[in-house]
């Protein structure tokens, strides 16, 4: 009994090898980085506690997002209005940076003083009433690299054995953790493993392969 071999042609092996294309650069991991970090400074209460954090994530439209939330530590002081009040950073260049995306009631200023921690290129600022526990907001035209480490933040509604009902806190991105690699930010990353599918889409290539050679013969 003859068994005749399935002819493959080239045209459907270009065809598998294009959806393998595809699937690959589906399952690729992103590129964009992501650096988060503490202020564990402060100019009132102790140093060394994560009183906030910070996330910098690289967006696929040329610009950074911006995450300020405060942690216990502080959210366990917190009385009437409460929250961040202040941000500030600055950048490489000394230039203020294009952002948006900011809450309503706040607003970006220029040379900002943060009490304990020196001047900064940018601060943004928000009214009483827009005082929040977590600031989002976006950067454009900017990578992570662009920042100078240092970032401050104020904020206001605490009560403390001091009575004091209001702080700044800074911290540095340098002592933070990245994830993924991206640019020329300095982050180790362990390499990303080969999904198993992608060796068995290339197996199957190869012997797709194997049997348009032998649908020659």
């Amino acid at each position: 009994m003859n068994i005749q071999t399935p002819r493959i042609t080239i045209s459907r092996l270009k065809q598998f090898g294009l959806f393998l294309c595809f699937m690959t650069m589906a399952v690729a991991p992103s590129q964009a980085a992501s650096v988060s970090f503490y202020l564990n400074e402060s100019n009132r209460l102790p140093d060394d506690i994560n009183y906030l954090s910070v996330n910098l994530t690289e967006n696929m439209t040329g610009g950074v997002d911006v995450m300020a939330r405060t942690l216990d530590p502080l959210n366990n002081l917190g009385t009437k209005h409460f929250g961040i009040q202040k941000f500030a950073f600055s950048f490489d260049d000394g230039t203020m940076g294009d952002v948006t995306g900011l809450p309503d009631g706040w607003q970006v200023k220029s040379d900002r003083r943060m009490i304990g921690f020196g001047k900064f290129d940018t601060g943004l600022l928000g009214r009483g009433d827009a005082r929040t526990d977590t600031l989002n907001f976006t950067v454009n035209g900017v990578g992570i690299d662009d920042f100078e480490p240092f970032f401050a933040v104020k904020v206001t509604g605490l009560v403390d054995e001091f009575s004091h009902s209001s702080a700044f806190f800074a911290g540095s991105l340098e002592n933070g953790f990245s994830s993924p690699e991206s640019g020329n930010t300095s982050v180790n990353v362990a390499p990303v493993p080969v999904p198993a599918a992608i060796w068995l889409l290339s197996s199957g290539l190869v012997g797709l392969m194997g049997l348009a050679r032998r649908g020659k013969r």
